[in-house]
């Protein structure tokens, strides 16, 4: 039985125009599915329907066997495109936020396995932007999700950075077994995270084709193995990043 069904039929913002349309899958127990579209085509949509923090009028989600929308607190962390760290509250304070009753220790514990350790006290102006990015990581992964969401989380770090946390993304999935649905505009980060890569049309969005990614793991950014495969699909399907398999 898969853990998450999303069916929308349509979400609109403006009356009559479709932001999304049609968008139809399934999300199995612990998998890893990344989903790619052009810019404006409605991926961070998407993930807000499915988070719930937007509403679904045309369409049903069901998260772990019940509609999300009957669910007081279902189990999903998500992490942003920023941060999105209160300025005013410290690190360890920020954390609480999401879990209030946390020990100190279970965050001090959190915060080194993210490479922060004795950060509980800092603010986030005193930290760098990857710094950040890892407070975000360790607060979505402080209420043990079943469902993990990231909208381009590493977009605008550098390289060297990026790829610690990509890896560090890695290693808590493992661990904690979460599924998860990783926006990204990066075909080949896609290759190297995901189980499954969902691609999306130009607004009003629909799947215009999905790819399970046959590649052993663990896998290396920029391998050979990796680079191949993305050159293979793309040789196929010319326009894909673009939201066309014409």
């Amino acid at each position: 039985m898969a853990e998450l069904t999303v069916r929308i039929e349509n979400k609109q913002y403006i009356q009559g125009t479709n932001v999304l349309d049609n968008i139809e899958f399934d999300l199995g127990a612990g998998e890893f599915v990344a989903i790619i579209g052009p810019s404006g085509c409605g991926k961070t949509t998407l993930l807000n329907l499915i988070s719930g923090l937007e509403p679904s009028e045309s369409g049903n989600i069901v998260f772990d066997g019940e509609p999300l929308n009957d669910q007081m607190c279902p189990p999903i962390g998500y992490i942003f495109q920023q941060p999105r760290l209160m300025p005013w509250l410290t690190v360890e304070q920020n954390l609480k936020l999401v879990q209030p009753n946390t020990h100190s220790d279970t965050i001090g514990e959190l915060l080194s396995s993210v490479g922060l350790e004795g950060k509980q006290d800092c603010y986030p102006r005193t930290l760098s932007g990857g710094m950040q990015r890892r407070v975000s990581i360790a607060r979505a992964f402080l209420i043990n999700p079943k469902l993990l969401l990231l909208d381009e989380p590493f977009n605008s770090l550098d390289a060297p950075t990026a790829a610690r946390l990509r890896l560090l993304l890695i290693k808590f999935c493992q661990r904690q077994g979460c599924s998860v649905i990783f926006v990204t505009h990066d075909l080949q980060e896609a290759v190297y995270l995901a189980d499954r890569i969902l691609f999306l049309s130009q607004s009003p969005s629909r799947i215009v084709h999905q790819e399970a990614v046959a590649l052993t793991r663990p896998r290396t950014e920029s391998g050979a193995a990796e680079l191949s495969w993305q050159a293979a699909l793309l040789a196929k399907y010319p326009s894909l990043l673009a939201g066309s398999v014409i």
